[in-house]
């Protein structure tokens, strides 16, 4: 079994091949944020926990610069 994430790890959802950061568990399963946030319905996510596992680290430092750029993008720095 795997260990539950923290929240605000980031993690891919092998299911979909979507990463996101790890938000709660509930009912038996993960609420996971895109990384990129913001609103609508592709913003989070549910996911089964068999499927979810911790981002590698270059697919992290991928995603957390892509985070940067959209939040500098939009005038968040």
């Amino acid at each position: 079994m795997q260990p539950v994430p923290e929240v605000g790890d980031l993690v891919r959802d092998s299911a979909t091949g979507r990463v996101g950061f790890f938000v709660r568990s509930a009912s038996g399963r993960f609420l996971i944020r895109a990384v990129h946030g913001g609103p609508g319905p592709d913003a989070e996510w549910e996911a089964e926990p068999r499927d979810v596992q911790l981002a590698t680290p270059l697919r992290e430092l991928r995603a957390r610069a892509a985070e940067l750029n959209a939040r500098s993008r939009r005038g968040l720095n």
